[in-house]
């Protein structure tokens, strides 16, 4: 079997294979288009990909399942940004702006901004002009009210912002501003920090991203490769949590009490794999997805996990301390859960 994995921390012993499963090749692709183009073509039996685009799948028929392993995640608060010209001071001001979602339209992260704008201000996305770094593929259809306008740029579509293009820029990660331009750009929410931490007390949601998905012939060849495969992300995803613990490991000056608060906030396993623990934040953008047009018929949580994978016990913590008499700490080998 081969699977694709991207690499996070979480997913590096996978990679570099201090975590193995017999008889899989664990390829490193380099993002999520690169597992998407493998996944498609059958090159990859499994792989980790982006969650709108297997809700797609699923809604479409595709012979695929996933396991409750979602390895990339991200809350969205502070990935907008405007320019200070704009008149621009938050959500609110986007009602017939110009906005650009990076990298598409459909990409996961953009359903959770469509809706902060909908629950939020009342904005609904035909109110809004807005423009796409890439075009959407694979069969996916805009709504018939909502334009969006191909807009090509790179992955986190900065040039558009900064060349007035758009207006404001919702993207997945903190893009690099070019050297003498920094005064120019600035982030929407302003108390974004403050306004997240709330939003996660309110909801409880900590928004997926990927998803680990499954050919349904590899299942016939292989009916356990998907509770191998949950043993296995589980296992990677206890080391990622074991080197964290050894502050030195890293190079945040504030390391051990940004470990601590993050225990404080979400327990002792702040990145959950296992359908229940993920159950109402799958619901909801399952909900966000027909409300947007992605599918015309709101899915059902359990018809996207394979059912032995779906009762998985997945065991990795976050236990506050570091891993005690090695010399080379958290890089030491420790049990697997």
């Amino acid at each position: 079997m081969n699977l694709g994995v991207l690499r996070f921390d979480r997913t590096a012993a996978l990679i570099d294979g201090r975590v193995g499963i017999d008889n899989v090749n664990v390829i490193n692709v380099p993002g999520g288009k690169a597992g998407v183009e493998g996944f498609m073509n059958g090159s990859l039996d499994a792989a980790d990909i982006p969650f709108a685009r297997y809700v797609f799948w699923k809604f479409s028929g595709h012979e695929i399942t996933a396991i409750p392993v979602f390895t990339d995640r991200l809350f969205q608060h502070s990935y907008i940004y405007t320019r200070t010209d704009t008149g621009i001071d938050g959500l609110g001001d986007l009602r017939g702006r110009r906005v650009m979602c990076a990298p598409s339209y459909f990409s996961t992260p953009s359903f959770w901004h469509r809706a902060m704008l909908k629950e939020e201000h009342g904005i609904e996305p035909h109110e809004i002009e807005w423009f796409a770094a890439f075009a959407e593929s694979g069969g996916m259809r805009l709504p018939d009210n909502v334009r969006v306008t191909h807009a090509p740029a790179s992955m986190l579509g900065l040039e558009r912002l900064l060349d007035g293009t758009v207006d404001c820029l919702m993207t997945a990660r903190t893009a690099m501003v070019p050297e003498g331009h920094e005064h120019r750009v600035k982030r929407v929410i302003a108390d974004a920090m403050e306004r997240q931490l709330a939003w996660v007390k309110r909801t409880g949601y900590f928004p997926n991203l990927h998803v680990v998905a499954i050919h349904k012939l590899a299942l016939e060849a292989r009916p356990g490769f998907a509770e191998d495969l949950c043993r296995a992300f589980d296992q990677s995803k206890n080391l990622a949590y074991r080197l964290l613990q050894d502050e030195r490991m890293t190079s945040l000056p504030l390391m051990r009490a940004y470990l601590d608060d993050t225990v404080s906030i979400w327990g002792d396993d702040p990145w959950p794999y296992g359908l229940e623990k993920n159950r109402a934040v799958i619901a909801q953008f399952l909900a966000y997805a027909h409300d947007q047009g992605l599918v015309d018929r709101r899915l059902a949580v359990d018809e996207l996990f394979d059912n032995q994978a779906s009762g998985h016990a997945f065991k990795a913590r976050m236990t506050p301390g570091c891993i005690t008499g090695f010399m080379d700490g958290g890089w030491a080998p420790v049990p697997s859960p």
